[in-house]
């Protein structure tokens, strides 16, 4: 009757590591975001000139590397207040685009908001559409009204492909305010256990069921 219980649990805990879809998983708060990653990377902007700035833009937070776009009709033109640089797109119809990351990245955010064509914060009510991407699909979360405050973050159990951001309806924008991003964070999450380590699971446990079966016979 153990060993049938003990492959029972067994064949249960095989099944709980087998293929996998992949899933995303969005995060209001900064904290909680942070608190799901084993590591954590920050690209603040800080470093760029307030100047057009020609795309594909490589750019790194931490030890990660990605790749930032803007388009279909422009670059970038970075806004700000004081020493605090944004990444914003020259043309407000624009989607900012981030991809290529390492590899190993499954946690992407940021901050989140619209500027104005002096690149200050829009104080122009406008929505922003913000998309994450993995293997498994999208998932778009909408800010209404967001500030230069409003965190939203993603979290997958596969690696990302691409993170989006409009206003308005893609392409079509709100007149007077222009996409922009700001403390663009990636990390990567605890590890899931690795094949070889589920294997050497299930061994320990036939091994528990034989020794059991001993006992029972002495």
């Amino acid at each position: 009757m153990k060993i049938r219980v003990l492959a029972a649990v067994a064949t249960l805990i095989a099944a709980s590591f087998g293929p996998a879809h992949a899933a995303l998983t969005a995060f209001n708060s900064q904290s909680n975001f942070l608190a799901q990653l084993s590591n954590a990377g920050v690209d603040t902007f800080d470093n760029m000139a307030r100047t057009l700035v020609a795309d594909p833009l490589p750019r790194t937070a931490g030890t990660f590397s990605y790749t930032a776009s803007a388009g279909p009709n422009s670059d970038f033109f970075p806004g700000g207040a004081g020493s605090d640089v944004w990444l914003a797109s020259d043309n407000r119809f624009d989607t900012i685009q981030f991809t290529n990351f390492t590899s190993a990245v499954r946690g992407v955010g940021g901050l989140f908001f619209g500027t104005n064509e002096s690149g200050l914060f829009a104080n122009t009510p406008a929505n922003l559409t913000v998309t994450a991407t993995d293997a498994g699909g999208s998932f778009a979360q909408v800010l209404i009204n967001p500030t230069t405050t409003t965190f939203l973050g993603f979290v997958s159990t596969s690696s990302l492909i691409s993170l989006t951001v409009w206003v308005g309806s893609q392409g079509v924008g709100t007149a007077g305010v222009w996409p922009t991003v700001n403390n663009l964070t990636l990390g990567t999450v605890a590890a899931v256990p690795e094949p070889e380590t589920v294997a050497l699971m299930l061994a320990g446990l036939a091994f528990t069921g034989v020794v059991a079966r001993r006992r029972r016979q002495l």
